[in-house]
């Protein structure tokens, strides 16, 4: 995809006309409207401004590739559910209590008078975090509440 056609479906994807889409970027009209048709490329800095305005797309933007990694997408595509912000701790905590569960069905796992599995699960996310996973935690008031 050309760099023309980057810019101008960033544009179509937040819904902006021309005017509007310019003067975000403060940037002239005729000047975007010279990238969008391919008459003119952008320079370093019109460059910049897209990609302060539309960080999520810096790479995208200034590359051959389409990026589902960390927080880089292209128009139109969904960021992943968890993103590049972490693991929710109830998502971990689930699927280590269905693991342990089949686990101990399965007759892989017995239970020992003094070894709670809660242990075990304080351990995982021990471990989780310690070789560099990120934890998202309820929010305070999340946690009293429920919901």
């Amino acid at each position: 995809m050309l760099l023309s056609e980057k810019i101008k479906l960033i544009r179509d994807t937040h819904g902006y006309n021309r005017v509007e889409f310019a003067k975000i970027l403060s940037m002239p009209k005729s000047s975007l409207e010279k990238y969008e048709v391919g008459e003119r490329s952008p320079s370093g800095k019109a460059l910049l401004k897209i990609i302060e305005v539309f960080p999520q797309y810096a790479l995208w933007l200034t590359t051959a590739g389409e990026f589902t990694i960390s927080d880089q997408i292209a128009p139109g595509q969904q960021a992943p559910k968890m993103g590049y912000a972490g693991v929710p701790a109830e998502l971990l905590n689930s699927a280590f209590e269905k693991t342990i569960t089949a686990s101990i069905a399965l007759g892989w796992l017995s239970a020992k008078p003094d070894i709670k599995f809660s242990m075990l699960a304080d351990l995982l996310r021990h471990d989780f975090v310690a070789e560099g996973g990120k934890l998202i935690e309820p929010a305070a008031d999340e946690s009293k509440t429920g919901s």
